[in-house]
């Protein structure tokens, strides 16, 4: 018995080998054999497939009770490591044969498997539809225990007549690799949209339902789908990593900025800059610090913000706050809450309203080491 990966692809073509559905999945079978991934291709056209009644024995009893070839090519695709749905457009949608095949698998729609493989979908047309057909297919895989990983399109009007046939070519070595990696490294994906709002109709229907469809509730039940849509994903929300009380002063600061803005509509500000804002140098912005200092503002704050100043000046200063009042000191404190290293234009750029102060640091212009809560109080205790 063979111990090789393998991926089982369903291609609904009627036109089988010589289609370019087929030809496809050809460009993408070199590159998978190459890291020991077998490709088993599954023509549709060649299989006895019936239509569904839609008798729903299936979700009453488990099975269904049509004698065919669509159990064993359900079987071949839950035993494989990746799968892959493949199909032309047919007037608009998939051909009558994949159509058939998918209506027959209601009861593994209704039954989400427990498994999260790697899969894909790949669609060709003419011109008109393949990208929507291989939305429609990616979103289906998830009734085979699949997840998609992307999709492969074309446009081709007759075998072998690709528009753009070395990117066709391009792209299928690219999923394939996709692919590959996937199933290796037992990959997962975040959790979308789709899957909550399958999930929340599913389970409302099946539990609404479930005198009737009494083997898919007991599918849902032994699986512990109903515990939760985090155990339907297998995922679960993490612990968030902000601090709350950098949130509350986040907001506090945006709502003080646009007090601030207001004071300026009501004619008091000029276009002169005053204050801090006038300052030429980062040091002289610091000297110049406390008489923007608001009172009311820090409450009954008592903290040191230390600033380790580089580039175009070289120095340490630090600001102590207590009792209400704000002093600039030259020089290192011992035990700062907080300490600000930037280049002296960066932090006179913020300053001056520049720079928004919260992307910089965000993305590395300056840096900040200590209690960072305090660092979204600057802009709340010293006014502009």
């Amino acid at each position: 018995m063979s111990n090789r990966l393998k991926v089982v692809a369903i291609n609904g073509s009627p036109h089988g080998a010589i289609g370019n559905t087929s030809l496809m999945l050809r460009m993408m079978e070199p590159v998978l054999a190459g890291v020991g991934i077998d490709l088993e291709e599954v023509f549709l056209a060649s299989m006895r497939i019936e239509y569904c009644v839609g008798c729903a024995v299936c979700m009453e009893k488990r099975a269904c009770w049509r004698q065919d070839d669509h159990a064993e090519i359900i079987g071949k695709m839950l035993g494989a490591d990746g799968v892959i749905l493949a199909s032309p457009v047919y007037y608009r949608h998939v051909t009558a044969q994949m159509k058939t095949f998918i209506d027959r698998s209601v009861a593994y729609a209704h039954k989400p498997r427990t498994a999260w493989k790697p899969g894909m979908a790949i669609s060709v047309s003419g011109g008109m539809g393949e990208t929507a057909v291989a939305e429609y297919l990616a979103g289906t895989l998830r009734t085979y225990g699949a997840f998609s990983i992307g999709s492969l399109t074309a446009i081709a009007v007759a075998p072998g007549a690709f528009m753009g046939i070395e990117l066709v070519e391009a792209r299928a070595k690219d999923m394939a690799l996709d692919l590959a990696r996937a199933i290796k490294e037992k990959r997962r994906y975040p959790a979308t949209e789709n899957d909550l709002f399958f999930y929340l109709f599913m389970r409302d229907f099946v539990e609404r339902e479930k005198a009737f469809m009494a083997d898919d509730y007991r599918h849902w039940q032994e699986s512990g789908f109903f515990e939760g849509f985090g155990a339907y994903v297998d995922q679960s929300f993490s612990v968030p990593p902000a601090n709350d009380q950098a949130r509350k002063e986040w907001i506090r600061g945006m709502i003080a900025k646009e007090a601030d803005k207001g004071q300026a509509k009501a004619g008091e500000a000029t276009d002169r800059p005053s204050g801090p804002k006038s300052a030429a140098t980062c040091r002289e912005l610091l000297r110049m610090m406390p008489l923007g200092f608001k009172k009311e503002a820090a409450g009954a704050l008592n903290a040191v913000y230390q600033f380790e100043i580089n580039g175009q000046e070289n120095f340490v200063a630090h600001l102590s706050i207590a009792d209400g009042r704000c002093t600039y000191v030259d020089g290192p404190h011992e035990k700062p809450d907080v300490t600000i290293k930037s280049p002296a234009d960066i932090w006179l750029a913020v300053s001056r309203g520049e720079m928004n102060g919260q992307s910089a640091f965000m993305t590395g212009k300056y840096k900040a080491e200590g209690d960072l809560t305090l660092l979204m109080r600057l802009g709340s205790l010293f006014g502009s």
